[in-house]
């Protein structure tokens, strides 16, 4: 197995809503899955995250088992029939909603022949309010060309409804997705990091008028709040941070960019410099297999992960089967 899929969809999973995290990877669930795992002595641990993730669906689950772990069709089915009873039954509606958006944001690209500008334009209002309610993060988290057919659509839509654009503004100001784990401090209380009350706690320092990159780097460098949270976790506030001038503050927000490089959601440019490392014949390190750097790799992302975590669990299974070879 490829590490970078491997840990990937260990991402796409963190990423997920946290009643679908709780519900298939909370420590009630990983004791059913134990249950199932001993009973068929097999591992279970990633192949449910890849069922959570949209990546296998259940009725696929089967001929999954048959081909990795040579069980018979029957017991395959039962092995599918138990997990579906105890670990998805109850957040399949769920899962299948969060797809949808993943459905838009094929590996093609949104735009597979522009997915969105297909839709009417109803059709499109809604789902880019549904978006701006509850799956921002879905999107700014894709890859540059899906972000960039989205936006596509996103102006194209602007200009058709001229009352869309105040709509979107509204709903990012009320966002209750999280973007760390950790609460952060607003008006002196404890409140959940949320996209809403990111933007709050920007605003506040700030003000509400038209920023640019030096005071973006500021608050990303010296909030009492940013102090707490992972990089990855500060890599999604600022591009929230961006997301939110490029919206807010539009057409202003593109002064001085081509119309080709108009933007809502933000789209990185890869970092093309490279500086080669000079390293002395007494100090090149030794080498290593690519098995072995896999391992280690896989244990560096244990510490990401409760122990208790379905997460966790995925990673030592691979861990252990890559250490029998």
């Amino acid at each position: 197995m490829k590490e970078n899929y491997f840990n990937e969809s260990l991402e796409k999973f963190h990423n997920l809503p946290e009643e679908i995290q709780e519900q298939i990877g909370g420590f009630d669930a990983c004791l059913k899955i134990k249950k199932i795992e001993e009973t068929y002595n097999i591992s279970l641990g990633f192949v449910v995250i890849l069922v959570a993730i949209g990546e296998l669906v259940i009725d696929d689950l089967p001929e999954y088992f048959k081909l990795k772990y040579g069980v018979s069709d029957e017991i395959g089915q039962k092995i599918a029939d138990e997990l579906e009873v105890e670990i998805f039954e109850p957040v399949v509606d769920l899962i299948l909603e969060v797809g949808e958006i993943d459905d838009v944001l094929s590996d093609s690209g949104i735009v597979k022949d522009n997915a969105l500008l297909k839709m009417s334009l109803p059709q499109r209002k809604e789902f880019i309010l549904n978006t701006f309610s509850k799956d921002i993060l879905a999107v700014i988290q894709s890859d540059n060309t899906k972000i960039k057919d989205f936006n596509i659509a996103l102006f194209k839509t602007f200009n058709e409804d001229e009352d869309l654009e105040d709509k979107v503004e509204s709903l990012l100001y009320v966002n209750q997705e999280r973007l760390s784990n950790k609460p952060i401090i607003l008006d002196k209380q404890l409140v959940s990091p949320t996209i809403a009350n990111w933007l709050k706690d920007f605003i506040k320092r700030y003000g509400s008028d038209l920023f640019n990159e030096v005071t973006l780097a500021e608050y990303l460098s010296q909030s009492e709040n940013i102090r707490n949270i992972t990089a990855k976790e500060k890599e999604l506030v600022r591009k929230i941070l961006k997301l939110y001038r490029n919206l807010v503050f539009f057409p202003e927000s593109m002064d001085g960019v081509l119309l080709d490089n108009w933007e809502i959601f933000p789209i990185e440019q890869p970092d093309i410099s490279f500086k080669p490392e000079i390293v002395s014949a007494e100090s090149k390190p030794p080498i290593v297999s690519e098995r072995q750097k896999t391992i280690f790799d896989l244990q560096k992302n244990l510490t990401k992960y409760a122990s208790n975590s379905l997460e966790y669990k995925a990673l030592q299974q691979e861990i252990n089967r890559l250490s029998r070879k």
